[in-house]
Order: C-alpha cells, then structure tokens, then sequence
C-alpha cells in the first residue's frame, strides 16, 4: 500500500534532519544535549535584559542602598547584612545581558549593559568612600579584611555563578535559585571594600578587593556566555558570521581570565602552603588602645606588650598585656580595665597581664608614639 504524501515527506525530512544533524562538529552535537531555548524564550530574555540592564533611576537607588547596606555590614562584621546587599544589588542582569549580547551579536544591548556595569561600579565607589571618610578610627573587621584574600578558587566561584544564573534564568522554572547565585557570586562587597579601604588608607587590601571585583566581572559574562551559546542563543546573522566586535570582545575577556589565573593561582599556592588564614585574636577597639597608651604615658618602665580580644571566644573579652622592670602600681589596673570598658561597654571582661622582664632590660614599646599621635588625629 503507498504511503500517503504527507507521510513520504515526513520520512524524508526526518532523513535530512539525521544528515544534517550527522555533519554537524561533535561540540554542537553534544551541546544538544543541554536543553535549548527556542525563539520565544530568547524573545522573552531579551526583553527582560533590554529592561533589567538598563541605566535608570531605579538601579541608581538600589545600587546606592546596595552599597550603604554593604558598608555598614562589612565595618559591623555583620555576615547578614553583607548578604541582604547581595540580594538587592541589581549588578548580576547587566552582566548577564552582557553575557547574552555578545552570544546574540547585539552590540546595543552589549553597551547598555557595560554602561549600566561601569557607572554602578562609579556609585558604589562614591558611597562606600563616603561611608569609610565619616567612620574613621573605625577598625576594619574580618568581614572586609576576608575581601582582600582573593585566589584562583574565587576565579572558578564567579565562572560557575555565571554559567548557573544564565542557566537559571533561561529556565523559568529554577528562577528562584538566582538568589542563591547572588549570593554565591558577592559583587558588592569587594568593590564597597575598595572604597572603605581607599578611605581608610589601606591600599594593599583596595587593591586586592579590586582584583576580586574585577575577576567575579570578567569571570560572571565569561560563563553566561558560554552557557547562553549552549542552550542555543544565536544572532541573527548567518550561523558562520560572527560580528568582529563581538569576537574581539569574547577574546578579550578570556585573554582576561587567563592573564587572572596565573597571579591567582599562585596566591592559592601561597595560601596552602601557609595554612588557613584564620585570626585568633582581633585588636582592642582604637579609641580604648588610645585610652591605654595615655595611662601609661605617666608610667616609667611599663610598656603596652599587646591589646586584643579573641575571635574565637567573645566572651572572654579583652586583654592587655604589659611589659614592665618594676612591680605594677596597685591603681593601674582598675584604671585600665575602665578605660576599656568606658569604650567596649561595661559588661565586657578586662584582663590585665603584666610580663616582668629582667631590671635594667630596654623595653620597646609596642606602638610608637608617632602612631599613636597618627590614631589620635584620625579619631578628631
């Protein structure tokens, strides 16, 4: 019996699909195994980049808060407030409409996206610069300090964020978890670190905040790229024309990530070999090291050795560790302990320790007075 027409055709293309599909590269072939979007849903993420990655009022504010929000978290050690910023700050679209513009070949929306990346970086600059300018004297916590250990794992971090926040977004169905890539991501703490800590004159950790934000940028459109050209996100040129601009640009960044990998991957050598970089103890709070080194000022042969506090265990609070050739005055002690207190808050413990070193002995203070008049000024 024939075959019905609309049957023979069927088979026929059906034969010309496997034939098509059998010349295609093996990356192409094994990129079909990824889900792929279709026109409607390229539709769909093109207008929500067109809308999210534009430079308004909207993402001046929230940028701004970002930043306030961040700053005030870093300089408070408080780990929640650092992540609700990742959360608000509206940076991962732009660079994720990068990302997709330069699969798509769409050099409009590939500026817009920069422009929107550029002048939120400019914003977060000015306020986390504002912020370190009115808190000074204001020790710098673990939480900032943590921004300036940057290493090749931080590089893989902002690639694979990338790669699953554009996966996640061109899946309507896992949208949820971009939260969760945010997070993982931390845009907005190393660049309002670099701010804080040009503010504060701690250039060496600016500068390694810098190369961190720099990394998760570069990194981030990098792998939203890749992921974007794999779930099928073409332009709408010829499949083997590629605009020059937009090969360049791809050059560009992965001639970036490559020149990042080999600094990086030898802090994280460095690192090893080291160990974790994990502080036991923080320092005493300025003004009361201030208030310390006035009430020995009037003291001879009693130096301050060390004034710290654990991080392991908050509750064991302070300790001042003297060093000294004679026996400690009886009203020394209680003077410092309220000294301390009158700073830190009454219910903190005060522990002082005095060391006794052979009489006669020179005795090195531990903080010069140069660098104290230095803290003194900063705190007026």
């Amino acid at each position: 019996m024939a075959k019905h027409p609309s049957e023979r055709m069927e088979e026929t293309r059906a034969k010309r699909e496997a034939i098509l599909e059998k010349q295609k590269p093996v990356h192409e072939r094994l990129w079909g195994l990824f889900p792929q979007m279709n026109r409607e849903e390229r539709q769909q993420l093109l207008t929500i980049f067109v809308d999210s990655g534009q430079w308004n009022v909207d993402f001046i504010i929230m940028m701004g808060l970002a930043t306030a929000l961040a700053a005030m978290g870093l300089l408070n050690n408080s780990a929640a407030a650092v992540i609700g910023a990742m959360l608000v700050a509206p940076l991962m679209s732009p660079l994720l409409g990068a990302g997709f513009a330069l699969t798509q070949g769409n050099v409009i929306l590939f500026r817009n996206c920069i422009k929107a990346m550029l002048y939120g970086t400019i914003i977060s600059l000015t306020v986390s610069c504002f912020i370190g300018a009115i808190t000074p004297g204001h020790d710098l916590s673990v939480e900032v300090e943590a921004r300036g250990q940057v290493n090749l794992l931080d590089l893989g971090i902002a690639l694979v964020s990338g790669m699953a926040a554009a996966y996640a977004i061109g899946r309507p169905k896992l949208a949820a978890i971009l939260s969760g890539v945010a997070i993982a991501a931390a845009l907005v703490p190393p660049v309002t670190v670099v701010g804080i800590a040009a503010a504060n004159g701690e250039w060496e950790l600016s500068g390694l905040s810098a190369v961190l934000y720099l990394t998760n940028l570069v990194a981030i459109i990098l792998g939203a790229a890749v992921t974007f050209r794999i779930m099928g996100v073409r332009g709408r040129h010829i499949e083997s024309t590629v605009p020059i601009w937009a090969r360049r640009s791809g050059l560009l960044l992965t001639l970036a990530t490559v020149v990042l990998i080999i600094p990086l991957g030898l802090r994280l050598a460095d690192q090893i070999e080291a160990g974790q970089n994990r502080s036991a103890f923080l320092p005493v709070p300025t003004p009361a090291l201030i208030a310390v080194l006035d009430l020995l000022d009037e003291e001879v042969g009693i130096e301050l050795f060390s004034a710290r506090r654990s991080a392991l265990l908050p509750e064991a609070g302070a300790q001042i560790y003297l060093a000294t050739d004679r026996s400690v005055p009886d009203g020394l002690v209680p003077d410092i302990e309220k000294a301390v207190q009158e700073v830190m808050g009454s219910d903190m413990p005060v522990r002082v320790i005095a060391f006794q070193v052979a009489q006669g002995s020179p005795l090195e203070p531990a903080i010069s007075e140069e660098l104290t008049d230095e803290m003194a000024e900063e705190l007026e």
